[in-house]
């Protein structure tokens, strides 16, 4: 690794070209020397992440001269932001008790009784909802934020061949199974991992909402439908949805899966070269 390269033209003091970097023992990337210092700042990424520029080394991001100055400012920012986020966080306990006792002050008067307390302890209406928990109504909501890793258990499909020349046709074969990324792979073999994660997440948040439908569909046809339903998707180099993966037996083929598929095609994400990726989605179903 050249831990001096330096961006001169844009005068920031950050790593110039494209890197990849490690996160829960998956590989992501690649993106810009600006886009890793933006993940330092959020408290995403911290000093002893791995990074690897285009020559496929790595080092904790701590070790890169380029970004030494960003990992000491945002160890700084966050420590700040810490302290503050605690004060904070101790004056919105304090709200919510004194809410909370005026709540049940009011339900006492207007006669609730154990109900309406029962209700308060549980539902908490002066809480915000989790940012992971996404309700779509109908009792259907996200359970985990998508995750997106290297393809694992895509089947062999036929790939479209480039022209070798003038006046030569592209031909069809069946290409290898793809090689999976994960964080114990290094060199060159990183380097297959060409899609943009920043993209799939944006295109997942935008549009994971037209789902909730296949699953209304199916909770009319299926009353005892309920429980959590892990959702895995393959996303091909033309950036359309491949396959589809249900992990509940009952589920594998049928009227939901074949909804969900239809629906997952309509989504667009940017194309890519190499290695594929899979997104992994669970919803919870509320039982009726």
């Amino acid at each position: 690794m050249d831990p001096q390269r330096v961006d001169s033209k844009r005068g920031t003091g950050q790593p110039a070209g494209d890197w990849l970097f490690k996160k829960q023992g998956q590989v992501f990337g690649p993106v810009s020397g600006a886009a890793l210092v933006g993940l330092l700042y959020k408290g995403e990424i911290d000093a002893a992440t791995p990074v690897s520029p285009e020559d496929g080394s790595w080092a904790p991001i701590g070790q890169v001269a380029g970004f030494l100055v960003h990992v000491k400012k945002a160890e700084a920012q966050l420590r700040v932001e810490a302290e503050v986020t605690g004060s904070r966080l101790l004056r919105q306990r304090r709200h919510r008790r004194r809410v909370a006792l005026v709540v049940v002050l009011v339900a006492a008067g207007l006669g609730l009784g154990s109900y309406g307390a029962f209700w308060l302890a549980t539902e908490k209406p002066w809480q915000r909802r989790s940012a992971l928990l996404e309700d779509f109504g109908g009792g259907i909501a996200i359970a985990s934020p998508a995750r997106i890793g290297g393809t694992r258990r895509v089947a062999d499909e036929e790939v479209e061949l480039p022209a070798q020349g003038p006046g030569q046709v592209g031909r069809r074969q069946a290409a290898a199974p793809p090689r999976a990324v994960s964080g114990s792979a290094t060199g060159g073999d990183l380097v297959v991992a060409r899609y943009d994660a920043a993209d799939i997440q944006a295109v997942v948040a935008r549009e994971q909402r037209t789902l909730a439908t296949c699953f209304r569909a199916e909770a009319q046809r299926s009353p005892g439908f309920a429980g959590e339903v892990p959702v895995e998707f393959a996303i091909g180099n033309d950036g359309r949805v491949a396959q589809l993966w249900i992990d509940q037996p009952s589920l594998k083929r049928g009227e939901l899966h074949d909804c969900l598929l239809r629906t997952l095609r309509t989504w667009s994400f940017k194309p890519f070269p190499g290695s594929r990726p899979t997104v992994s989605l669970t919803f919870r179903i509320a039982s009726r």
